[in-house]
């Protein structure tokens, strides 16, 4: 489900009329809905895209008792963040923090599908999984862009982390690599469904009379 609504600017401007304004505000919501149901679609897929990769990597990775959440990788968004510290975040903050995220798992993303299409061409099934959460991430992203311009929120620059010399990884360190993206990816996919949870029950969708 990508779905990039198209949405009028949010303004207090008091010329405009009241219909306009609801109109807009009811694009808003509607909009932030469709964003969190689209949030809960990727959130099922990302647990069956780690699994997968995991079973294509080969030993260590496949093995049962695989587990390497200590690892880091420099560039790759955690999702880790206090309790307390999340539920004080501004609406600002929490789409600006998602955006930012899903900007860096898209070029991450890329990059471990050129990995993969590398380390194991044949497994046309992951290889067609990391090009439809590109995809999914491509339609959070304009949904996002979308919800922020209505809002008056600025949309912060993401910073290019991902550096050319990632490519020459040997391949080990590339399958520990693209191991760490699906993960982070899970957890902040996990994090954005909670943060529009939040959301919808602020900015609730309008009911529609039959």
């Amino acid at each position: 489900m990508l779905c990039a609504a198209l949405l009028h600017v949010v303004s207090p401007d008091p010329d405009l009329s009241r219909a306009a304004q609801d109109s807009s505000l009811s694009a808003v919501t509607t909009a932030i809905a469709q964003t969190f149901n689209l949030a809960h679609h990727m959130q099922l897929n990302s647990s069956v895209l780690l699994r997968t990769y995991l079973i294509h990597q080969g030993s260590p990775f496949s093995d049962p008792d695989f587990d390497a959440h200590k690892i880091g990788y420099e560039g790759v968004p955690s999702a880790a963040i206090p309790f307390l510290a999340w539920s004080n975040l501004s609406d600002s903050e929490r789409l600006s923090q998602n955006y930012k995220a899903y900007k860096e798992f898209f070029k991450f993303l890329l990059l471990v599908r050129n990995d993969q299409m590398e380390l194991n061409p044949d497994q046309e099934d992951l290889l067609e999984m990391l090009k439809v959460t590109q995809l999914h991430i491509k339609g959070l992203l304009s949904n996002l862009t979308s919800i922020m311009a209505a809002l008056h929120f600025p949309v912060a620059k993401a910073e290019d982390t991902l550096t050319l010399q990632a490519v020459g990884a040997n391949n080990f360190e590339k399958k520990v690599r693209g191991y760490i993206v699906c993960l982070r990816y899970k957890e902040w996919v996990d994090r954005t469904v909670k943060d529009f949870a939040r959301l919808t029950k602020k900015f609730p969708a309008p009911s529609f009379s039959p």
